[in-house]
């Protein structure tokens, strides 16, 4: 009885193949139908913009079948119509001449920057030939913004929400962070350690085969959290002390670690020599950042009237700095959520979550308060969205891959603020969104201190 059984099943998988194979055609090896036929498009490869149209000389010959009353068709078209579209195109056995050769012009329009291949097939009944050389196609985008002008408002934007933060610095507080620096170093742990660590899991995971979108989200992952970070800090009432500090320590050791990530693991693990470090983009970065804070504890200590406005508009101002920031970034780049696919939905979501998870543990098994723990893995979770792309600008990449890997820093920044926002609401609905010890940002005390020294 067993052995009918497994008959029967033998039976049903192979009517299965069969009518599978019937219903999608047969695949057969090149040069089986029409010998070694061949395909000339007058160029090696086809690169033009979007909207635009480019004509193809086509020329096929060398087209000699086996079978003199085999009854083909040839049949040409765009492997991506997403990207490039062209008509359809079937060359009958009865248009090639003699000598077996063809010619002819086939139109190629831009659709949406990325890649295509012109594929050319010979069909005959339910068995299909490929071309084995296709013409490689690729878009490039036609509405393209200096990078430099998105670069320069979004530093001076974020520098500005670092000279609103230096306003409400403790130096008392400060100096005993750096004495004891175990939740700065948290900070660096995670973000030079854990975070690298969980971007390349995930990349290898989700796009084996793409290392470039592996690259960018390595990139995102190791990009030291800027100041949106230290905004949710306040909001969340967590250690905005701790929090600027670490931002600051973060900024300060990448132009030492982030080198030894490019240079020597991101070539061995991407397979790409041409990986640069902007050194000068980064050292200035992370200057005007000290300058700012600088500035900013300058304003409490000498100008006290002039801070204590800020106190007062500190949260409102530091949405609309927050917003702008993301707006213009967002905004500029609004092209890249054509590319939004489910693999960056959960790396978008994995990343930050891990991020949080590992961070807030690592900070209790260190015996971290709660305000602390809650400050250092809001730092980690809250991913950059500038400084990623700039990375990805050095990295060489060519367009339009550069274009299309953009994707994932600014869905994964824009996906890390949301759950922040869904966090922030769940504790303001629990009423959990409070004070839990000294160190927790208090904004009416903070206020009421200044106009008391003033």
């Amino acid at each position: 009885m067993g052995n009918v059984n497994k008959n029967i099943g033998r039976l049903l998988v192979a009517v299965g193949v069969l009518m599978i194979l019937g219903l999608q055609g047969v695949r057969s090896e090149y040069g089986d139908l029409a010998g070694n036929w061949l395909v000339d498009y007058d160029r090696d490869e086809l690169n033009f913009f979007e909207d635009s149209t480019w004509s193809v000389d086509l020329h096929i010959y060398n087209v000699l079948p086996k079978d003199s009353s085999l009854d083909y068709y040839f049949v040409v078209y765009s492997k991506d119509d997403r990207r490039a579209s062209s008509p359809p195109l079937e060359i009958k056995k009865e248009d090639f001449d003699l000598l077996g050769s063809w010619r002819g012009a086939l139109y190629v329009t831009g659709v949406r920057f990325g890649y295509s291949s012109l594929e050319v097939e010979l069909k005959s009944g339910a068995v299909t030939e490929t071309y084995p050389k296709p013409l490689p196609i690729t878009v490039l985008r036609t509405q393209v913004v200096d990078e430099r002008i998105t670069t320069y408002v979004s530093a001076a934007l974020a520098l500005l929400m670092f000279l609103n933060l230096g306003t409400v610095l403790d130096m008392q507080r400060l100096a005993g962070i750096i004495c004891r620096p175990v939740g700065p170093v948290v900070g660096v742990v995670s973000r030079f350690v854990l975070m690298p660590a969980v971007g390349f899991g995930l990349g290898r995971a989700l796009w084996p085969d793409s290392w470039p979108l592996q690259l960018a989200l390595f990139y995102t992952a190791l990009s030291p959290s800027g100041g949106l970070a230290n905004v949710c800090a306040v909001f969340l009432k967590g250690n905005i002390n701790l929090s600027v500090a670490t931002t600051t320590i973060n900024s300060l050791l990448a132009l030492a670690l982030l080198p030894i990530w490019i240079l020597v693991l991101g070539r061995i693990l991407y397979e790409d020599d041409e990986l640069t470090v902007p050194f000068g983009q980064l050292s200035g970065g992370a200057a005007a950042l000290v300058a700012c804070l600088a500035i900013g504890v300058l304003l409490r200590l000498c100008l006290p009237r002039t801070t204590r406005f800020i106190f007062r508009f500190l949260k409102p101002l530091s949405v609309v700095l927050s917003l702008c920031l993301v707006g213009l970034t967002v905004g500029l780049n609004s092209f890249v959520f054509y590319e939004f696919t489910w693999q960056i939905l959960v790396a978008a979501v994995c990343l930050p979550l891990a991020g949080y998870l590992s961070t807030y543990l690592l900070s209790k098994i260190l015996c971290r308060s709660s305000t602390d723990a809650l400050t250092l893995a809001i730092e980690a979770s809250v991913l950059n969205m500038t400084m990623p792309i700039v990375l990805l600008q050095s990295s060489q990449l060519q367009q339009p891959q550069l274009d299309l890997v953009l994707v994932v820093p600014i869905a994964s920044s824009l996906i890390s603020l949301v759950l922040v926002v869904l966090f922030y609401g769940i504790r303001r609905c629990l009423g959990c969104n409070r004070q839990q010890d000294a160190d927790a940002f208090d904004h009416k005390k903070l206020l009421a201190e200044q106009e008391g020294d003033v």
